[in-house]
């Protein structure tokens, strides 16, 4: 074996010594200060490490195999500790007749000072690397140090099976130190093969070394079938196109299919929670942004937009091999708030399609269909209100009304003779449309013109700032609104 490293002597119980020194240990960025000597290596730069490759925002390298049917991405393969040294990983080599995949990493002090790091802290530099997909502990892959390790203790022997897969031929032991001492501006260089225990398949999932919030990760897919396995209840449904999207519909993927957004349910009673987690098993990135998902309901053949109002408009890559999950709840009366989840208030029963704006380059969007249970919603007024009626006229004074502070403002409904664009009740229960919400009710009959007093904001929110008229049918009636 390679050695860029003087190893240390083993004092008698100095493993016990690691778990119960004298110093303080802080197992979120990996450094210890001890009170005695320890199972450790005294480090020399590494004159030949190798450079990381670019991986843009997305941080993940992939790699297809030629011994198995499986692709591997590596995420998480950037970290940078408190003590100043950062981790950097990445897959440097596929599987093939030769040699099992191999996973590069490196440490390197950026600091001015000699920097003391416990390697059971910093994947995958612990004793022994390995993980499990889940809690399928029967199947584990390890990160054996390969000869080319350069401070290993030790390089376990691996071995190809007949199927033609490498795995770990060598029983699981502490292949490297517990501890190093990198010295300023020192750079430490580990290699390792990617081997299952056992001669068998490698299961698909991810494999997460270490205990860390966002930790080291092995996604381990199918490649010839990267789709979902599971069959959609809407396989053969033909809903309606977007406008602008052309996307990728769930219940159209097959086992074939790279990139799909897979509802944990397909039908929910309100109110309920319902996921969607986008799979990318593509050995590219989707590019997009988390923010710009889009709630629309099926109504008479047509897509109706529900939600959001406004996207935020940062760049949030997904990697290969990487998930992202959106959780929506939702609710056929008043929402309530939900920690990390969309929640959304006011939807009655029917067909939804929930739409995220994440794709390959050429790729198209996601989208994935469901059907909620609950009754119809009805257009109520927010509370606060007041009203009066004279002859056809209706006035309501609207509770955000306030001459003092320049919100003194003025939305004017109508009836009109003809509108081209409708709008369904979970749309006016909208915050946004809390204008309309406040005047449609209170079309009785004999009714001609509704004038809500209220502020700036809510008058914006239907004729916009500087619009004129806006037209509009609901409920079988057209109405044109405008600011007084």
């Amino acid at each position: 074996m390679k050695r860029r490293a003087l190893l240390s002597s083993l004092a008698a119980g100095g493993v016990a010594a690691i778990a119960g020194c004298n110093g303080r240990t802080d197992g979120a960025n990996g450094t210890t200060t001890h009170g005695d000597d320890s199972t450790r290596t005294t480090t020399s730069t590494a004159n030949d490490a190798p450079t990381p490759p670019e991986t843009g925002l997305a941080d993940a390298t992939t790699a297809v195999f030629e011994t198995r049917d499986r692709t591997v991405s590596l995420l998480g393969g950037r970290r940078r500790l408190s003590s100043g040294v950062v981790m950097r990983a990445w897959l440097s080599a596929t599987a093939t007749a030769d040699h099992p995949a191999r996973v590069t990493a490196t440490l390197r002090n950026d600091t001015e000072y000699e920097s003391t790091l416990r390697l059971g802290d910093v994947p995958p530099f612990g004793a022994t690397p390995h993980a499990s997909p889940g809690r399928d502990y029967d199947h584990t892959l390890y990160l054996a140090p390969t000869e080319d390790h350069g401070f290993a203790t030790t390089a376990p022997g691996v071995a190809r099976a007949q199927s033609g897969g490498w795995y770990l031929d060598a029983a699981p032991d502490r292949w490297q130190p517990e501890a190093v001492d990198l010295a300023a501006g020192d750079t430490l260089v580990g290699e390792f093969a990617v081997v299952p225990r056992e001669p068998g398949s490698i299961p698909t999932g991810r494999y997460a070394f270490g205990y860390a919030d966002d930790p080291l990760t092995l996604s381990v897919w199918q490649t010839s079938k990267p789709g979902p396995a599971e069959r959609s209840r809407f396989e053969n449904a033909t809903p309606p196109a977007f406008e602008k999207q052309s996307p990728q519909w769930y219940h159209g993927a097959t086992p074939k299919t790279p990139t799909f957004l897979q509802p944990n349910t397909e039908q929910v009673d309100a109110p309920a929670p319902v996921s969607f987690t986008l799979y990318n098993h593509l050995t590219e990135p989707l590019s997009g942004n988390f923010y710009d998902w889009a709630l629309y309901k099926q109504v008479d053949g047509e897509w109706y937009h529900i939600a959001p109002w406004a996207i935020p408009v940062p760049l949030t890559p997904l990697a290969p091999g990487d998930t992202h999950t959106w959780t929506l709840h939702a609710f056929n009366s008043p929402s309530v708030e939900c920690e990390d989840a969309i929640a959304l208030g006011y939807l009655g029963g029917g067909r939804y399609a929930f739409h995220v704006s994440m794709s390959s380059e050429d790729g198209p969007t996601h989208a994935a269909l469901f059907d909620f249970d609950a009754p119809a919603v009805s257009v109520t007024p927010t509370d606060g209100v007041t009203t009066s009626r004279s002859d056809g006229v209706v006035t309501v004074t609207g509770p955000g009304r306030d001459a003092d502070t320049g919100g003194d403002a003025t939305l004017v409904v109508e009836r009109a003779e003809t509108a081209d664009t409708r709008l369904i009740p979970e749309q006016v229960m909208r915050r946004r449309n809390r204008g309309l919400r406040n005047t449609l009710p209170f079309f009785e009959s004999g009714v001609v013109r509704v004038e809500l007093h209220t502020d700036d904001g809510t008058v914006d929110g239907i004729v916009g700032y500087d619009a004129g008229a806006r037209t509009f049918r609901f409920d079988g009636e057209a109405f044109v609104a405008r600011r007084a």
